[in-house]
């Protein structure tokens, strides 16, 4: 035990700690308790002062001080006291609340007084409401106008319904049954049902949606059709970062496909060989390029040797459908065993997104696996011409008007159909190949007199890694540049892409992107940033420091667009940055709904920050990023707006569709054009909506009421419901 004489002086005990705390700067003062007995002079004993006063004041006497404490026999304290209540005084005041309660229950003045605040509330409300501009005015008398509104209530009485009846999420204590889903819930667990047996989602087909701004050029088709493509290329290779022995090695592996000189590749190659050279990145060697690539026709043929192909044999051939539905519906074909274990690969599982094990920095991984896997099967000469018709048809058949692709850049050059380096097809050339694709296509639809489907054609976005180190990522900056030049009605944009909790932050390059912007300036360039930002949690471009948001360099930098922006309500000054106002048309946020709750942001779209960024007054589009990899389309995105929050309406669908085109990099004139096309279109949807499913939402919102003071049981409703559409099917083949 220390002794008075121990004890350190006054301005000993002030010294700060040793430590980190104290290394970085902080000052922490050392206190020590002193005796009770202390003597009054001792300097250190504490002393009770008023807060709020400087100096010290007398307490007023209390009739509590002052008792000195005994310790003989305990006294019996007698806690009743003259002014207490007594039982029937307090009974009496009881009695008189009571009676307040019941007389303020029929007080009509205060409930009248209460539901004008609310009226004027939500009035308020819904004259600020982010889609207020494509809500008819309540004086309208217009019968397009009718029609709309008949429209959003038919879609509305649907959307409960299936909410409450087909997925079966209705409140109770019982636990939910095998069959029981929870609309709004994970994408994929309820996709099947999403497909097969919602209206909503039907409607959602139907839907007129505007531009598609945010989609990555490698995903827009299924992987089926690249699978189907590649049989016809004999020079078309595969080759494995490690040999492929057991059912284990096929999950770890990852592989590339590429079209080669078959000339150059080393005969008897096998992937299937204890010996195969393939191991780890040693592809990248020089002594190692050309030993590790197996023809896909001969892995194909080997695959089917081995004892773990029975697991991927397809049990049933189905057919190839001409023009699916989306491009998440697989065009319907036979596969070999080598073929739907590769296509296994490429898209993501439901365990894979959704496993108690699976980690945000896991799910990055195997996304970007089935990205460079997709990259060998599209990047070549004839499938390039082939993709971008069929992928304009796509977006035909799911009621897009115009888009803005996202390529790669980064490879400077892909493989022509003969695979000799000296033919490589180079950026520039591959950038005629999408002009040409887009021309050929806009000459057929023409012909048919469908081009107000189509009109704008295609542009496209330059992408390359933040990954990147700063040299290479200016040499991408004077390319993105070079091809503007060459081709200015192609190039529309600037973005830098990759999973934002990893290096590098767009600050990074600060003095490289306004070096590009200034260079733009300077020669009249138009290429807006369109950053990828927000697409995070931690929200610190993988640097560990949330000053160092890409959300902040996108404002700082003017960008036109930003992709996902699924963090910007953590920052509520810069969201007053992203607000459409009179006088700034603000930053436009290209929501990817489906693509955020697959890469671990959100668990499902109720939880997505959808809602609160428009309500917050921020444009917003609707877009399907990877389809090809998340099994979704513009339908299903579209869908999950809807069912996502209880406040979206057709009204909704209507807005996000329309800001789709006044944030595109269309021109003034053609803005103009496609909001009148959207304008036709959106009638003839609406009519539609009436015409089919107004039958439907009566005999659902009559199952529903209150039937002899009972509502239908669900199975009577289901019923109704399934008659309904029976009906609907028989109408349309009539």
């Amino acid at each position: 035990m220390r002794t008075d004489s121990d004890s350190k002086t006054s301005s000993e005990s002030q010294k700060t700690r040793s430590g980190l705390l104290a290394k970085c700067g902080f000052i922490i003062p050392t206190f020590f308790v002193r005796d009770r007995d202390g003597s009054p002079e001792d300097p250190n004993r504490p002393v009770m002062t008023v807060a709020d006063s400087p100096k010290k004041r007398k307490r007023a006497p209390s009739p509590t001080r002052g008792i000195p404490l005994h310790t003989g026999e305990p006294k019996v304290i007698n806690t009743a006291s003259d002014n207490m209540t007594s039982e029937a005084e307090l009974q009496a005041k009881v009695a008189t609340a009571l009676a307040v309660f019941d007389a303020a229950l029929d007080d009509r003045r205060a409930n009248k007084t209460y539901d004008g605040e609310r009226e004027r509330i939500l009035r308020t409300e819904e004259e600020d409401a982010w889609d207020r501009e494509s809500k008819p005015k309540s004086t309208s008398r217009s019968e397009d106008d009718r029609i709309e509104k008949c429209a959003a209530t038919i879609i509305r009485v649907i959307r409960e319904y299936e909410r409450n009846v087909v997925f079966g999420n209705l409140p109770s204590e019982k636990l939910p049954g095998s069959d029981t889903l929870d609309m709004g819930g994970q994408f994929l667990t309820n996709k099947d049902r999403i497909d097969n047996e919602s209206k909503v989602y039907e409607i959602a087909k139907m839907v007129p949606k505007g531009a598609l701004l945010h989609l990555h050029f490698n995903a827009e088709l299924h992987p089926e059709r690249l699978l189907e493509q590649a049989r016809e290329m004999e020079n078309m290779y595969i080759r494995s970062i490690q040999p492929l022995l057991t059912q284990q090695d096929l999950d770890e592996t990852e592989t590339v496909f590429n079209v080669l000189d078959p000339s150059k590749v080393e005969p008897n190659v096998n992937i299937f060989s204890a010996t195969y050279p393939g191991q780890g990145d040693n592809w990248k060697k020089e002594e190692f390029k050309w030993k590790v690539w197996m023809p896909w026709s001969e892995f194909q043929t080997k695959f089917e040797e081995q004892a773990f192909s029975e697991k991927y044999k397809q049990q049933e051939p189905t057919i190839v459908q001409e023009v699916p539905h989306s491009c998440a519906e697989p065009g319907q074909m036979s596969l070999s065993p080598a073929e739907n274990w590769l296509k296994s690969k490429m898209v993501l599982s439901l365990d894979e997104a959704y496993g108690p094990a699976q980690t945000v920095n896991g799910v990055w991984a195997r996304f970007n696996q089935a990205t460079r896997c997709f990259k060998g099967l599209l990047n070549y000469e004839k499938v390039y011409k082939w993709y971008i018709s069929k992928a304009i048809d796509r977006m035909i058949e799911e009621k897009v008007m115009y888009a803005e692709l996202r390529p790669m850049l980064l490879d400077k050059f892909i493989p022509s159909n003969s695979g000799r380096e000296e033919e490589q097809i180079d950026n520039a050339a591959q950038m005629r190949l999408i002009i040409d694709g887009v021309q050929a296509k806009q000459v057929e639809l023409k012909k048919r007199d469908e081009l107000h489907k189509f009109p704008f054609g295609l542009k496209i976005i330059y992408c390359t890694p933040r990954s990147i180190p700063i040299m290479k990522m200016r040499q991408e900056m004077k390319d993105c540049i070079k091809l503007k030049m060459q081709f200015p009605e192609l190039i529309c944009g600037f973005d830098l892409v990759g999973a934002e909790d990893r290096p590098f932050h767009i600050g990074y390059f600060k003095n490289e992107l306004l070096a590009f912007r200034k260079t733009c300036e300077e020669l009249n360039l138009d290429i807006p940033f369109m950053f990828h930002a927000g697409e995070t949690l931690l929200d610190t471009g993988g640097s560990g420091d949330p000053q160092n948001s890409n959300l902040y360099e996108a404002v700082l930098l003017n960008s036109k667009r930003i992709g996902h922006g699924f963090s910007l309500m953590k920052h509520p000054h810069l969201v007053e940055k992203f607000k459409k106002t009179a006088t700034s048309p603000g930053i436009c946020i290209e929501l990817c709904p489906i693509s955020n709750e697959l890469l671990h942001l959100c668990r499902n779209v109720k939880e997505h920050p959808f809602p609160e960024l428009l309500a917050a007054g921020i444009p917003c589009t609707v877009n399907s990023d990877n389809p090809s990899l998340f099994s979704n389309s513009m339908s299903h995105e579209f869908y999950q707006i809807m069912v996502g929050a209880p406040t979206m309406s057709l009204y909704s669908w209507k807005q996000l569709a329309r800001w789709s085109i006044d944030y595109s990099c269309l021109t003034k004139k053609e803005k103009a054009e496609g909001h009148a096309i959207f304008t036709r279109s959106w009638k003839h949807f609406c009519r539609d909506v009436v015409d089919r499913y107004s039958g439907l939402a009566d005999e659902l919102a009559l199952a529903l009421q209150p039937n002899g003071g009972n509502r239908l049981e669900i199975p009577e409703v289901k019923e109704a419901y399934r008659q309904a559409a029976e009906r609907i099917e028989t109408r349309e083949i009539l």
